[in-house]
C-alpha cells in the first residue's frame, strides 16, 4: 500500500489548501500543510482503521481513527471533491466499523472550519483547546474544538 500513503498525503495537503473562509491565517495553514508527512497515517495499525474514498481510481478522500481510543484522527477530502456529501459517507461508514468493533462513541479534535459538518454528522462541542503544530522549525498554536458522538445502531435510542 506505499502508493496509498502518497494518495492520501496529497488528499490531506489538498484539503487544507483548500479551505473556504477558513478561520486560521496564512502562517498557521502553512504549517499544517507542511507538517503532513507520509509516515502521519497508520495505515498498518491494526488499531486503527484506514477508509478512503475514491473518484475514478483516485483517492479524493479519507478517514483515519483509532479503534481502541475512539478517537477519530484524520477526515479529509480533496477540495476539488468538497460538497458532494464524500466526507458524510466517510463518517457514515466509519461509524458503521466503530459499532461493529463494540464502539459506542468516537472524539475528534476538529479544526475550527470543519464545526459545521460534524455538528451536521451529529457531533456535540466538548471543549476547546489550542493544539500545537510545527514544521520545519515554525511552531504555531491552533484553535481546535473538542467533539463526541454516540453512535448506535440504526433505530435505536440514546435514551
Amino acid at each position: 500500500m506505499p502508493a496509498d500513503y502518497e494518495e492520501i498525503r496529497e488528499v490531506h495537503v489538498a484539503s487544507i489548501h483548500g479551505v473556504e473562509d477558513s478561520p486560521y491565517n496564512d502562517e498557521e495553514l502553512e504549517v499544517w500543510a507542511s507538517g503532513v508527512s507520509a509516515t502521519t497515517y497508520s495505515l498498518d495499525d491494526p488499531e486503527t482503521v484506514v477508509l478512503v474514498a475514491e473518484s475514478d481510481g483516485d483517492i479524493v478522500g479519507f478517514v483515519e481513527a483509532s479503534i481502541t481510543e475512539a478517537e477519530l484522527d484524520k477526515l479529509y477530502v480533496d477540495s476539488a471533491y468538497q460538497h458532494q456529501g464524500i466526507a458524510t459517507s466517510l463518517s457514515e461508514e466509519l461509524d458503521q466499523y466503530l459499532r461493529s468493533q463494540g464502539v459506542d462513541s468516537v472524539f475528534v479534535e476538529a479544526a475550527a472550519n470543519a464545526i459545521p459538518f460534524y455538528e451536521r454528522v451529529g457531533y456535540e462541542r466538548v471543549g476547546t483547546h489550542t493544539k500545537p503544530i510545527s514544521s520545519d522549525g515554525t511552531s504555531v498554536e491552533m484553535k481546535v474544538i473538542d467533539m463526541e458522538k454516540k453512535i448506535r445502531l440504526r433505530g435505536t435510542s440514546t435514551e
